[in-house]
């Protein structure tokens, strides 16, 4: 099964972003919880396996929030859909392309203190080499 259909985006769905500071909490809320799944899942089995599912799922998250993802259907959907209409209010930009953009531009400001958050309670459980994106 796709995994994305596991990835943790209920909180995008269940909460108000009316800023983009909520917008960018809600986030971190998100990666950290995923870390945790993650974790509990793959607890007792080689730390590289562990390290693998969250790469993947942070690049998971990448995907859906740039909107550059193959995945059709279900929750990812709907959180690319509320994505897109959450930054183009922000923004006040309506145009597709332009609106990618500033996307992109904002995941690339912010991947980093986004992947720091999903392994913040785990850096002891990974590698140094997997703790580095």
């Amino acid at each position: 099964p796709d995994r994305k259909i596991q990835l943790c985006v209920a909180n995008f769905l269940n909460s108000r972003l009316e800023t983009m500071e909520k917008f960018k909490e809600i986030f971190l809320i998100s990666v950290n919880t995923e870390a945790k799944l993650l974790y509990n899942k793959n607890e007792g089995k080689d730390p590289s396996i562990f390290c693998n599912e969250l790469r993947n799922s942070f690049s998971d998250f990448r995907s859906s929030f740039i909107g550059d993802d193959m995945d059709f259907g279900g929750n990812t959907d709907r959180v690319k859909g509320y994505i897109n209409t959450k930054f183009s209010d922000y923004y006040k930009e309506k145009n597709v392309e332009k609106l990618n953009n500033i996307k992109k531009e904002w995941w690339e400001k912010n991947k980093a203190n986004l992947w720091n958050h999903m392994i913040v309670n785990h850096k002891g459980n990974i590698s140094k080499e997997c703790a580095i994106i």
